[in-house]
């Protein structure tokens, strides 16, 4: 069994993302995929962030039901990272594919990034299932008398109310969606980052936070603190679009590798299925792997095409706030249709 040489790349994308980069200080490695071994099985090693987050229950059960090693292909983790520093992680190669929302790829493309998304993997749950595979939830502190997102109007007058989440993220879209509704001024809330949504819930139990944006598997333990649901990503009216994310690779990786990409995509696909179809299984697996009690996980698609019209939402979005000029980027601009046939 031999190694096959990474060659060295150096990739050049635009101010934003290069700044990224050079913060998290995460060097270039070589090669392209890499053969390992497992029960005398030849499988393809992908190097992926070690999601302990809402994106983990995909990867955990593509890994512990088998669907990855059924396709020859096996995960390395290369461990936690912060989403801001996951697509600089793929571009410099210490991982090989991330997920994302498609306002962040959007962002990341208008930059010049070299990535492109191949398949979906969440989309926002139909009306008719349990409403706990929402993509997201916004919870309050009860201390605060805040009981729906119209309670934000008339809430901290002349100060900046607090919330979580990072610049052309699903929280931020979805939130700005819900604050628009409402009649809310985006301006009057300040975003403040961190690496969890446990994290999220203690510092708003704490005052510290004022609004807590959580996604699965995460509700329960809102719920146990003590917050107060104000709202759910459903409540934006997007549809199946307010849960969308992709999964994307460097374009040099799906150039060379076309293969690998089709395994990848059929095992995750077959994954996201299952998951869908045995929640209460797929919650007993996230929980083992992120340990803390699961309620919810996300609600999956169950085809890799990815629909163009799902993205349109979140990049009009990025024109109306100025983050992108009109036109600039388009949703065809965010993906490759070579692999969208893969698993219908």
């Amino acid at each position: 069994m031999s190694d096959k040489k990474r060659r060295l790349k150096l990739v050049v994308v635009g101010a934003v993302v290069l700044a990224l980069v050079v913060a998290i200080g995460i060097g270039a490695r070589k090669g392209k995929v890499q053969l390992t071994s497992s029960n005398n099985k030849d499988l393809i090693e992908l190097r992926v962030p070690t999601y302990k987050t809402c994106a983990s229950t995909a990867w955990v059960v593509a890994d512990k039901k088998g669907f990855l090693e059924k396709e020859g292909l096996k995960i390395v983790y290369t461990g936690e990272l912060v989403a801001s520093q996951v697509l600089p992680s793929v571009l410099n190669e210490n991982n090989d594919v991330g997920t994302a929302q498609p306002n962040m790829l959007a962002i990341a493309k208008a930059g010049g990034a070299q990535v492109t998304a191949v398949a979906r993997q969440q989309i926002e749950p139909p009306a008719n299932v349990d409403p706990v595979f929402r993509h997201m939830r916004f919870y309050a502190s009860p201390t605060s008398g805040i009981k729906s997102i119209d309670d934000l109007k008339n809430y901290k007058l002349g100060q900046k109310i607090k919330t979580d989440g990072t610049a052309n993220s699903c929280n931020q879209f979805l939130f700005n969606t819900l604050l628009d509704k409402a009649g809310v001024a985006r301006e009057r809330f300040e975003w403040v980052t961190f690496t969890n949504d446990i994290a999220v819930i203690q510092s708003t139990s704490q005052g510290i936070l004022d609004v807590a944006q959580i996604h699965p598997p995460y509700y329960k333990s809102a719920e146990d603190a003590g917050l107060v649901l104000i709202a759910d990503s459903t409540d934006t009216a997007l549809g199946e679009s307010a849960g969308a994310s992709m999964y994307y690779f460097r374009d040099d990786f799906i150039k060379n590798n076309p293969e690998v990409i089709k395994k990848f995509i059929r095992a995750m696909v077959a994954a996201q299925k299952w998951s869908n179809e045995h929640p209460a299984e797929a919650l007993s697996l996230t929980a083992d792997w992120i340990k803390v009690p699961v309620t919810g996980v996300h609600y999956f698609a169950t085809t890799s095409e990815i629909k163009e019209e799902d993205l349109i939402p979140w990049i009009k979005d990025l024109e109306n706030s100025g983050a992108l000029k009109p036109g600039q980027i388009k949703p065809a601009d965010l993906i490759t249709r070579a692999f969208e046939k893969v698993a219908l």
